[in-house]
């Protein structure tokens, strides 16, 4: 059966990496992290910082930082879902040394994919793309360029983004209830990373 293809960013989507990126920060610099600044879209790639210190914290994220990221919650267990529909294409910003790194962390969290990039130029994927999540402003206006429908991880880098084709969501899954994934009273109000993917699918078949 051909499936469409389900585009899906990596950081503050599928992993956390805003505090990992605070953290580095500090510990390069010394300094706390400002609080006027997120370590995402508006800290890195805002201008707010000098461009030296956003290319030391870029090293350091891509050379050291990708294995020791949490999974946000529900994750893993939302693309299990997808799958069954979608390819599902994971398409990152990360540089494309950090391939091997990538691949590795999304082994060892056992995250389901069909495809991974490693592009800023996130629309110009060969593949068929019908949906995307993604959390910065730029590539969800690039997706939304191509008329593809992407669903926002509500960030506080994102909040003056509005477009017909955008629908904000506050996880993973709020993602699946809009999809309506959530149509039974036995599906969870929480979707917890734990939850065995036997039991997901014995729900969804009631």
């Amino acid at each position: 059966m051909h499936r469409p293809g389900f585009a899906v960013d990596i950081d503050n989507v599928l992993a956390r990496a805003e505090r990992e990126v605070q953290r580095i920060f500090t510990e390069l610099t010394g300094k706390t992290w400002p609080r006027a600044f997120h370590a995402s879209a508006g800290g890195l790639d805002g201008g707010q910082l000098h461009q030296d210190v956003v290319e030391t914290i870029f090293e350091y994220f891509h050379a050291t930082s990708i294995p020791r990221l949490p999974v946000l919650p529900g994750a893993k267990l939302a693309l299990q879902v997808l799958q069954r529909q979608y390819r599902i294409i994971l398409i990152t910003a990360r540089r494309p040394t950090a391939r091997v790194q990538t691949v590795s962390w999304l082994e060892a969290h056992q995250i389901p994919f069909d495809e991974l990039y490693l592009t800023e130029e996130k629309g110009k994927v060969p593949e068929q793309i019908v949906l995307a999540v993604d959390d910065h402003p730029a590539h969800a206006q690039d997706y939304t360029a191509l008329d593809i429908p992407v669903f926002l991880m509500d960030q506080p880098w994102n909040q003056w983004v509005s477009h017909p084709l955008i629908t904000r969501v506050t996880g993973w899954d709020s993602l699946l209830q809009t999809l309506h994934y959530r149509g039974t009273p036995d599906w969870p109000s929480a979707i917890p990373e734990s939850l065995p993917v036997k039991a997901l699918l014995t729900c969804l078949a009631q």
